[in-house]
């Protein structure tokens, strides 16, 4: 199956299960794909054939969109340059959970993948206080259960803190207490276990005046809009002088209807108060506006 074809199947998947879906982004460069929203479930989707490709920018790109909109960033992939990856199993590069097209339609029906590709191989989340309350009811030490496992003492320890154990680890302590104990992955949670500063230098002009009115700025470098932003409550999605101008404010639209925020276009001058859907502020009147709650008015005034 080329991308394209799974791309589209993808997004396909994700409509028919519910999901309100952005169109597809063509505008390149792109961290992402599409957005998909079902309730308060939100994914950030890429998808690649060979995951190999993905780069550190792009999955930290990823990783700050989606905790921005409060959502989980998946890259649906088929294979690695040496390796088709295997169904009901999460890998990772660089934090970001990436799983096949049958893994994200299982988990759609709610079948949630347990293991995790890792280096070394594939493990397992414990839950490590049903471990331990486990281990205390049987009277079990510690030092027992570590040699049943074939691990340290320490590692125990760390089982029963939450760290994973590998899958072979994990089936001796199961058959040996007698009791399940392993979790689901989580997603969201494996995303916000990775420590990100989201925030980048501020060098455009207007975002140096948006920022001085108290927003808080968050550039991006390979999306279709130039910044995210927060203004007292409310989160937005900003472009900026922007070439191509209709052609990006329809998808800064389209992509702010998914994610349940607000959008906004700051240009150096323009005749419209609105493009797209997308309320437009020119320089002059960004710089008369004292505070947050003036651009906030003004935005909810042009939509």
């Amino acid at each position: 199956m080329k991308r394209e074809e799974l791309l589209q199947a993808t997004r396909n998947l994700l409509l028919r299960a519910g999901f309100y879906c952005s169109e597809i982004c063509r505008i390149r460069p792109s961290s992402f794909d599409f957005i998909a929203r079902r309730d308060n479930l939100l994914f950030i989707v890429k998808v690649l054939n060979n995951i190999d490709a993905i780069t550190e920018e792009v999955a930290k790109e990823l990783i700050s969109l989606a905790r921005f909109l409060e959502g989980v960033p998946i890259i649906v992939g088929r294979r690695t340059c040496s390796a088709y990856l295997e169904d009901d199993v999460v890998y990772f590069r660089y934090g970001v959970p990436i799983i096949t097209y049958a893994t994200l339609e299982n988990y759609l029906q709610g079948i949630h993948p347990f293991i995790c590709a890792a280096p070394g191989g594939f493990y397992v989340n414990i839950d490590g206080e049903k471990l331990k309350r486990l281990r205390m009811e049987k009277g079990v030490s510690v030092g027992h259960l570590a040699r049943i496992a074939g691990v340290s003492r320490r590692t125990i320890r760390l089982y029963e803190s939450g760290e994973r154990a590998s899958i072979d680890v994990a089936e001796r302590l199961a058959e040996f207490i007698g009791e399940d104990f392993i979790k689901p992955v989580d997603l969201w949670e494996e995303v916000w276990k990775e420590e990100i500063d989201i925030r980048r230098e501020i060098e455009d002009e207007m975002l140096r005046l948006l920022e001085k009115i108290g927003a808080l700025i968050f550039p991006t470098l390979r999306s279709p809009f130039s910044a995210m932003s927060q203004i007292m409550d409310e989160k937005l999605l900003v472009g900026i002088k922007e070439r191509r101008i209709v052609e990006k404010a329809r998808i800064i639209s389209n992509l702010a209807r998914v994610a349940e925020k607000e959008s906004v276009i700051f240009m150096e001058s323009c005749r419209r108060k609105n493009i797209e859907g997308v309320p437009v502020i020119v320089k002059e009147e960004l710089k008369s506006i004292r505070d947050a709650e003036e651009i906030i008015e003004l935005i909810e005034e042009r939509k």
